[in-house]
């Protein structure tokens, strides 16, 4: 049987290779963002291509065969490869798509985003941190910048340097009667915030995310949330309220800096938030961790009075 090269996509490949990882078509089928029906479509495309079988199918779920075990091995060099390939020629940013939180763009790195965003091919800012992670298992983009401890929801094919770690912050009116009481203490806990009434972005966001599994790690009842969806919104209401709301240091700074009727008070550890930066290639790791440095060093030394 005669083949023709342009008919194999890597994509059949990275599918292979996730279905492989995970022993499951419905759990490759959450990651990839393909239904199921897609995903064995794929495989057997690919099996048939070859004119091998690659997996043994059971309700115990896909276990990969003597010969898929040796396509396996070949599979991961020619995708290591390819992606070797792909980035070969990024000495910039102009090919390269790049997507991040708003809250690490706005106060962790605001500088870099200002003098780049028109370098790169495309820019995605947004507090939809499932929109980032499913973009990235896409390889819709090359470069991600997000909470560390979401990498597990991303692709095997990613490098990942974390750039710093930072506290979680309370913000609250500074006439916030709720917090008055514990104005003394230099943080405030679990418990003693279980009684305040929250407004944060919707589930879609980390901080949310991360506050409801905390509660649920340690069983203790979860405070009363309200959800907007509008950062300026929050801290508007929080000013002018009893609500309180949760924010990374440096955006804590940012906001309390900027309203003076804002107050702030720091969480016990347990809520210590830590951004990485992931790519699918080592170059571009190197190079945007290089930049992102370089902007830091350059706003540091623009901040010194002389």
């Amino acid at each position: 049987m005669s083949r023709r090269i342009e008919s194999l996509n890597i994509e059949l490949l990275y599918i292979f290779i996730k279905v492989s990882d995970l022993k499951s078509i419905n759990k490759s089928s959450e990651v990839l963002a393909l239904t199921q029906p897609a995903i064995s479509k794929k495989i057997m495309k690919l099996e048939d291509y070859f004119d091998i079988k690659l997996f043994e199918r059971s309700s115990k779920g896909m276990t990969l065969t003597i010969e898929g075990e040796k396509f396996y091995i070949q599979a991961k060099k020619v995708i290591d490869t390819f992606q070797d390939l792909k980035e070969f020629s990024s000495d910039d940013f102009g090919d390269l798509n790049i997507g991040t939180l708003d809250s690490v763009s706005s106060a962790v790195y605001p500088d870099f985003f200002v003098d780049n965003m028109t370098n790169f091919h495309k820019v995605i800012i947004t507090n939809k941190i499932n929109e980032l992670i499913q973009l990235f298992n896409q390889n819709k983009l090359d470069v991600l910048l997000m909470d560390s401890s979401f990498s597990k929801e991303l692709n095997n094919y990613f490098y990942e340097t974390k750039l710093l770690e930072e506290p979680y912050i309370l913000v609250h009116s500074k006439n916030n009667k709720l917090v008055s009481d514990v104005k003394g203490l230099s943080s405030i806990s679990l418990t003693e915030i279980q009684r305040l009434n929250f407004i944060l972005y919707p589930k879609y966001c980390p901080i949310h995310q991360n506050i409801l599994r905390i509660y649920r790690q340690t069983g203790l009842k979860i405070p009363k949330i309200i959800e907007i969806d509008y950062g300026e919104s929050t801290v508007s209401l929080v000013g002018n309220s009893d609500y309180v709301t949760i924010l990374p240091e440096s955006l804590a700074v940012n906001k309390v800096t900027q309203d003076s009727n804002l107050a702030m008070k720091q969480l016990d550890t347990t809520f210590i938030r830590s951004i990485s930066l992931f790519t699918k290639n080592k170059e571009n790791l190197d190079f945007i961790n290089r930049k992102l440095a370089v902007s830091n060093d350059q706003a540091e030394s623009k901040s010194i009075p002389y």
